[in-house]
């Protein structure tokens, strides 16, 4: 499941990113726990949690691993990645266990599991490139910071004929995916009460 804040369209510009690895995973989770601090999607899939940090602790290491995590080099913004081929291993251990728990107690795991079965049930079989999260910082949206991130990887789709796909929890998002070629090819609930999730592929630009 990915789960994107709202990114207010910028000007474009280039820009070098910082990688994410074990010396700043823990600047990358603060950036998008205060970027999706008000994400209606992942706080019903978490049960309401008093913060979202534990969330990413738990999920973001997983994705790092695939070398597609970056941030915005004054710690703005962050975006996270899986490759085309690339899978997720999650750990199954007690202390990840023990995460999730205390994020959301048992409703936040049933909604966890129930929100990750449907999302896989969805989830595109041919291969692509798909955005897990991103997000900017309250107080810097709309600088074009959202634009420079999620451009980083559209580059190389278009380079490698390699179309996109994310899941997005905010209508207001939905102009902005849009200006960057995604297309809604469906939109889903959790349940009754779950806030709805719209389903987004890009296919490549021809170069």
């Amino acid at each position: 499941m990915v789960l994107h804040p709202i990114l207010k369209p910028g000007p474009t510009a280039s820009m070098n990113f910082t990688a994410v690895n074990e010396s700043n995973t823990a600047d990358a989770v603060n950036i998008l726990a205060e970027a999706f601090h008000d994400d209606p999607v992942i706080n019903w899939c978490c049960n309401d949690p008093a913060s979202l940090a534990p969330f990413f602790d738990f999920t973001l290491p997983v994705f790092i691993e695939q070398n597609l995590t970056y941030l915005d080099p004054q710690g703005r913004g962050a975006a996270s990645w899986l490759g085309p081929g690339q899978k997720l291993r999650w750990p199954a251990t007690v202390a990840n266990a023990l995460k999730v728990f205390r994020l959301g107690g048992s409703m936040g795991i049933y909604r966890m599991m129930r929100s990750g079965m449907t999302t896989e049930r969805y989830h595109p079989k041919n291969p692509h490139y798909y955005l897990f999260a991103i997000g900017v910082k309250p107080g810097h949206k709309g600088q074009g910071i959202g634009t420079r991130l999620i451009t980083e990887i559209l580059r190389r789709c278009d380079n490698e004929n390699m179309p996109a796909y994310l899941e997005n929890s905010k209508p207001e998002n939905l102009r902005f995916y849009e200006g960057h070629g995604f297309k809604v090819q469906r939109e889903i609930r959790f349940s009754r009460s779950a806030p709805p999730l719209w389903l987004m592929w890009r296919e490549p630009k021809v170069n």
